[in-house]
């Protein structure tokens, strides 16, 4: 089946760029044809890993989250560079926050749309086996902390709303599919 967009852009701008994210300000014509604009945060992709280990446990981080004033347990994730792809971005995630490397990835599902109202981000989440720890190297901005947890407490914390980070709950849940749990 093909969709139309029912939107048509007449102009954009730039609003507002930093280091992660860029605002950018269309001017648009809605689909009831009236002018309006549209306002648009473009992000890096995401990335999340699943980190499993051979007993079934998973590892996670936790961190405060500055936007909501909430502190948070997530699977390690963060944000791409332009010139890495999906998977590239994720093991370096891994290595950086949590002080892992794994010798086997798969692809948790498609890409998901983390809030696609207002934003283009684009997600990719991956399932990491075969671990090894190093030393982690986390980013200046980011405090962590890691815990190593069973699987089926992680599915449990989705449950229960502990965990509500929107792509940990999409990639614990995907994994829950592919284990059978």
């Amino acid at each position: 089946m093909t969709v139309r967009n029912p939107w048509t852009r007449i102009s954009t701008r730039l609003i507002y760029e930093n280091a992660w994210i860029k605002v950018r300000e269309d001017q648009v014509i809605s689909p009831t044809g009236q002018p309006g604009i549209y306002g648009v945060v473009e992000p890096r992709i995401a990335v999340g890993v699943v980190a499993l280990t051979d007993s079934q446990e998973i590892f996670l981080v936790g961190q405060y989250r500055y936007p909501l004033d909430v502190y948070s347990w997530e699977i390690p994730e963060g944000g791409g560079e332009e010139d890495e792809s999906a998977l590239a971005s994720a093991q370096r995630e891994l290595r950086e926050e949590a002080g892992i490397i794994a010798s086997t990835w798969e692809p948790l599902g498609g890409e998901v749309h983390v809030s696609n109202c207002y934003t283009s981000e684009r997600g990719y989440l991956f399932l990491a086996r075969g671990l090894t720890l190093v030393a982690s190297e986390p980013d200046d901005t980011e405090e962590l902390a890691l815990k190593r947890i069973p699987f089926r407490e992680a599915l449990a914390m989705v449950e229960s709303g502990e965990i509500s980070d929107s792509l940990s709950i999409i990639a614990i849940l995907r994994a829950a599919r592919i284990l059978g749990v």
